[in-house]
């Protein structure tokens, strides 16, 4: 099961595999990384005003590709950074062991005490 759709954090990330996913796919936050301007004009007319989605040759030339990719690489090492750390802090080694682990999830306004999955 790939899930998607308001994953914006690692946080996100790990709610998510631990409902059952067995990956992700991100689409907002990668634009924001590119700095979208979320001005919802990218399927209409011309597209982005940024020349991130757009197919017009004027448009894609307002985006500097070594450095688009380099926002995403950062963003996904910076994610990686604490997916990993969240992972220990759940006691949890691998994306792997997390996917379907609901007992990890807990609703915040029904918090006591700090949990942690790791007791399963």
């Amino acid at each position: 099961v790939i899930a998607g759709g308001g994953i914006r954090t690692p946080h996100d990330m790990v709610k998510i595999i631990a409902l059952g996913a067995d990956g992700i796919c991100t689409g907002t936050a990668d634009m924001m990384a590119l700095e979208c301007l979320r001005c919802h004009n990218c399927e209409s007319g011309r597209g982005c005003a940024r020349g991130i989605a757009t197919t017009d040759p004027e448009l894609v030339e307002l985006m500097e590709h070594d450095w688009g990719a380099q926002r995403i690489i950062n963003m996904f090492l910076a994610w990686r950074k604490e997916f990993i750390r969240i992972l220990k802090r759940l006691g949890v080694k691998s994306a792997r062991e997390l996917v379907g682990r609901t007992d990890c999830l807990v609703h915040l306004d029904y918090m006591k005490k700090e949990s942690n999955c790791s007791g399963r």
